[in-house]
């Protein structure tokens, strides 16, 4: 019987001209046949204009919305790493006590998972905090090798401070964080350890990003050396928002790496200087200019010889003593070539007993060309 009222009391909803009262039927089922007949009585509508998330992206579920909101941190940073930062507070404090053994976890207590977890610490892991966090570059957790005290060999990572942490006025602790692994990446050779080495040089543009940020101009020139050399693998650092764009432009890492030079050499940076006379003088990023490219040469030598940077000297000479014997936007000249070639080498000798061993190539090719020029002066072959 309630069934047949209810049916009687909905057909009826449904025949009734447009402004008579309806009989309300009870159930969930009836309200819904309700709402469908009443639709259809009112004819079609617009859909409601739902409001864009600006967090979610299409096709993404509102777990994955709110985990890239909260912005989680980093699996590898666990409470051991950040213990051990808030005890020790740098990578030098930690060195001192120890360095990579200087544990929280006693030794009796270090099996093979803490091995095994110690293998699997990352380069680098980044804290991202929240929505504020879309355009600001995040905090940087950095870690160090471990090597077997027997073999020598490495045996795993460990994680030993974090940057920021604390004020840094002219970017002087990330650029030290940063300095370190660009060397350790460049000292990592191995074919086998090609992805290590490209995982060093993501966590140096982070941290040179920082530093550059906070004034250092030479951080301007190191990372023009990153992207001009591909030396992240196409991986670099990118903003939440561009994670998030739909259609993004792809930019050029040569016209990348000429802008961040740029900035550096003209916040007087004397290695970014002759590092964006070799872009300027090839072209790349830029327009073939080599009087322009001369003229940064000059700069740094002029910027070497006033901070005494001797690999910036020997360098900057080293292209001006090219110039003088090819004829590269200066007159052709063997003597004046030799005495460039004689100061690069000298300026590229002292940088080399200074710990640049990555300054060889250069400083082998600064001792040929003063002898080949030498040669052709005197005529002695």
């Amino acid at each position: 019987m309630p069934r047949m009222m209810a049916a009687a009391a909905c057909g009826a909803a449904a025949m009734a001209p447009a402004g008579a009262g309806r009989v309300r039927p009870a159930g969930a089922a009836a309200r819904a046949r309700e709402r469908g007949t009443a639709g259809a009585s009112r004819g079609p509508q617009a859909a409601p204009v739902r409001r864009a998330d600006p967090v979610r992206r299409p096709g993404a579920s509102l777990a994955e919305a709110a985990r890239a909101a909260l912005a989680p941190r980093p699996r590898a940073v666990g409470l051991g790493a950040r213990a051990s930062w808030l005890l020790f507070g740098s990578p030098s404090v930690r060195r001192a006590n120890g360095g990579a053994e200087a544990s929280l976890v006693p030794g009796r207590l270090r099996g093979e998972r803490w091995r095994a977890r110690r293998a699997a610490t990352p380069v680098f892991a980044v804290d991202r905090r929240g929505r504020g966090a879309a355009e600001r570059l995040p905090r940087v957790w950095v870690s160090e090798p471990v090597l077997d005290p027997a073999t020598g060999e490495r045996v795993g990572r460990v994680l030993t401070g974090s940057y920021p942490n604390d004020r840094d006025p002219g970017g002087a602790k990330a650029r030290q964080l940063a300095d370190g692994l660009f060397a350790e990446a460049l000292a990592t050779c191995d074919a086998a350890d090609a992805e290590l080495r490209a995982e060093c040089f993501r966590a140096a543009e982070l941290l040179y990003l920082h530093a550059a940020e906070r004034g250092d101009a030479g951080a301007w020139g190191r990372l023009g050396v990153i992207y001009r050399d591909d030396l992240g693998r196409g991986r670099y650092w990118r903003t939440r928002l561009e994670e998030r764009a739909l259609h993004t432009a792809p930019r050029p890492l040569a016209a990348r790496a000429a802008e961040c030079l740029r900035r550096g050499a003209e916040a007087a940076d004397a290695e970014a200087c002759w590092a964006l006379g070799d872009m300027t003088a090839a072209g790349e990023g830029c327009v073939a200019d080599p009087a322009r490219a001369l003229a940064w040469y000059a700069r740094a030598r002029e910027l070497a010889l006033a901070s005494g940077d001797d690999a910036a000297l020997g360098n900057a000479a080293l292209r001006l003593a090219r110039a003088c014997e090819g004829a590269l936007g200066r007159p052709h000249s063997f003597e004046e070539a030799q005495a460039w070639y004689e100061e690069a080498a000298d300026a590229l000798g002292r940088a080399l007993g200074e710990g640049a061993w990555f300054f060889k190539r250069p400083l082998h090719e600064a001792r040929v060309g003063a002898r080949r020029m030498a040669q052709e002066i005197h005529g002695g072959y």
